[in-house]
């Protein structure tokens, strides 16, 4: 029986001295926020979270949150909402070819120090917005440190393609 008091009281000696470890019960901590899901027609997507994340400032005291979501801290401006990015789309855009199949392009800004190397792969629809056929082949693109590298694709058909959008992840 002492054995187990002992126990207890090492047990609960040790438990108290970590909860007075922490002086300030309230902590801000990061909460990442979920990627943009769906298919947004005629635009370019960054579907790898290493190229682009957004983090949210969120204060939480004793396991509660206080005060509104982070979502509705940063659309009225109360949390910061931080975004790294190790590429970003500078311009995109489509045009017919002299042979009627639609090309795409999307230049793309290399924000680190170093070179990256990314994918880039394009799926084209139909004026009804469903596939027009498969999505083309995944294609590398070399950015410089600093620099600007450009994706380009075009349609193997020349008909029936009015839509595209663009997926973009780090080279595997």
């Amino acid at each position: 029986m002492k054995g187990m008091t002992r126990i207890a009281i090492v047990l609960s000696a040790s438990l108290w001295a970590a909860a007075c470890a922490t002086t300030d019960p309230c902590m801000t901590i990061m909460e990442e926020r979920p990627l943009k899901s769906g298919i947004e027609m005629n635009s370019v997507h960054i579907v790898d979270s290493s190229l682009e994340s957004h983090r949210i400032m969120a204060t939480y005291c004793e396991g509660v949150r206080l005060g509104p979501t982070a979502q509705e801290q940063v659309e009225s401006g109360q949390a910061a909402d931080i975004k790294t990015y190790k590429v970003t789309v500078e311009e995109y855009n489509s045009r017919f070819s002299p042979t009627g199949t639609r090309e795409v392009w999307a230049i793309l800004r290399n924000h680190t120090n170093y070179p990256l190397r990314v994918e880039g792969r394009t799926h084209f629809f139909d004026s009804h917005k469903a596939p027009s056929e498969a999505a083309s082949a995944w294609q590398r693109v070399e950015l410089p440190p600093k620099g600007l590298g450009t994706y380009r694709e075009f349609s193997k058909g020349a008909r029936g393609v009015d839509y595209y959008h663009i997926e973009v992840r780090e080279q595997r």
